[in-house]
């Protein structure tokens, strides 16, 4: 039995700045057999910790198909801890609970096949996942829409992934709503200036799809709006409350929403069962 309070060392096979004060860091189990067994479900986290320090929430934004090699998160420097992990090099160790609570839905058991994603700042990261198994076949036979949101051009996240997924047939659509696009296109993705609801505008909308919505809680109410808008049903959409996440498994109660706990019941929730306490 796997006792979900106590860490597992990793080390760190790779880190890199993908935007100022961000890093994305490549992890791997000291216990080749558990990184061997390891599984997640896209949408699910991860505790890191560092002696010390603590440990916090952090989004496993890997292709969860490499997951017996390697699996990946997304560190923004905001506080001590993550500050600490800026720090840490290639080898290096660090400590890993998880993953949990309860992901997207695997792409094979949605009712409406095609997909829109939409992710506003940080949010984008829960949303990697999906799109890296999207880019391997899913969106040759289904239509994949994302709208990414954000500041500016310099806190764009993994651009160098971004022409390897309009190549395998995912439509990637890029707003600024604080400094207008030196240009219109960023690595082959089309880039505009407002909110993230003027896409909705501007753009032809997938229709007969899913929606996957992960950002600021602010963006849920007026994004939903502009769905339901486009004909998207209350059942189709699905959003994550990972900015809620607090110890990992249900004990602290700081995650409640409503009579939802966020790390075990979500992060990832169907609007239908949540809209009253979104709303």
């Amino acid at each position: 039995m796997i006792n979900p309070y106590l860490p597992q060392s990793a080390k760190i096979l790779n880190v890199k700045e993908v935007a100022p004060g961000v890093k994305l860091f490549r992890l791997q189990f000291i216990d080749l057999k558990k990184q061997k067994d390891f599984r997640f479900y896209h949408g699910q986290f991860a505790q890191i910790g560092l002696a010390g320090l603590g440990e916090a929430p952090f989004d496993i934004c890997s292709d969860s198909r490499s997951s017996n090699k390697f699996f990946e998160i997304t560190v923004r420097k905001v506080g001590r801890l993550t500050s600490a992990l800026h720090q840490l090099k290639k080898g290096q160790l660090l400590t890993v609970r998880g993953p949990f609570g309860t992901g997207w839905p695997e792409l094979s058991g949605l009712s409406k096949k095609n997909l829109l994603l939409v992710g506003g700042g940080c949010g984008f990261i829960p949303l990697k996942s999906v799109i890296e198994q999207a880019s391997l076949g899913y969106a040759k036979n289904h239509q994949v829409q994302v709208f990414y949101g954000l500041s500016d051009e310099s806190q764009l996240l993994f651009k160098e992934r971004y022409q390897t997924w309009q190549k395998a047939g995912i439509d990637l659509k890029i707003i600024f709503d604080k400094k207008k696009p030196s240009k219109k296109s960023i690595n082959g993705a089309s880039c505009g200036f407002g909110l993230i609801t003027k896409l909705f505008e501007t753009q032809e909308v997938v229709k007969g799809a899913s929606a996957f919505l992960c950002g600021p809680p602010v963006m849920f109410k007026f994004v939903i709006a502009k769905l339901k808008e486009h004909g998207y049903q209350e059942n189709d959409i699905y959003v994550s409350l990972e900015r809620k996440m607090h110890c990992g498994i249900g004990v602290c109660q700081h995650c409640a929403v409503g009579e939802k706990y966020v790390c075990q019941d979500g992060p990832v929730f169907k609007y239908s069962e949540i809209k009253e306490s979104l709303d």
